[in-house]
């Protein structure tokens, strides 16, 4: 098992999500520099090979097209924080982070006023940089990341309904079974 470095409280991410400002949303270029700096703050020793995947992030809807900031401007916010500047990170880690983050949750726009979302894009940028939040273990740490994930909850509900059918297909072959021989008996006699 890996060692993760000790992160920020969750209390307090949890209260710097909530602040997030809204507002005008950076996009193209004003977007590309956004990230640009956040990483060279957070990894100095980047290099621009590093930085390239953040040029291939999809276009962006207009504002107005936007209910809810998607989970990239939050990740952003998140990490803009000083709590993060004190830390060991590594640019390959931050970019990748980035440049994945709409795609860890099961919804690009989480909702800031549900907790269980705002936890789950904590735990997941936490983990995602290979820290853990302040006062955890390693293992709570991982262990309730997989209790807020919606992806692992996607996959033990996709596993459940699996194991169901399987089930149900073995109980009508058990019963078509019974059925058969109770004929088959009836037949004899």
């Amino acid at each position: 098992m890996s060692h993760l470095q000790s992160g920020p409280s969750m209390l307090h991410l949890h209260q710097r999500l909530l602040a997030y400002p809204g507002g005008p949303v950076p996009i193209g270029q004003e977007l590309i520099a956004l990230l640009h700096d956040l990483i060279a703050r957070l990894a100095p020793a980047v290099t621009a090979p590093t930085l390239l995947p953040i040029y291939d992030l999809p276009e962006w809807e207009e504002p107005e097209e936007r209910e809810r900031p998607d989970t990239l401007l939050l990740m952003i916010w998140l990490l803009a924080d000083d709590a993060f500047c004190g830390l060991t990170l590594y640019s390959d880690e931050v970019v990748a982070l980035l440049a994945s983050s709409n795609t860890l949750m099961d919804t690009a726009h989480p909702n800031l006023s549900d907790e269980d979302q705002r936890e789950e894009l904590i735990r997941l940028t936490l983990s995602g940089l290979r820290l853990k939040p302040q006062n955890e273990t390693d293992q709570q740490a991982q262990d309730r990341l997989l209790m807020v994930s919606s992806s692992e909850r996607a996959r033990v509900v996709a596993a459940s309904r699996a194991a169901e059918q399987r089930a149900e297909s073995i109980r009508k072959a058990l019963a078509e079974k019974r059925a058969r021989e109770a004929a088959d008996k009836y037949t004899r006699e």
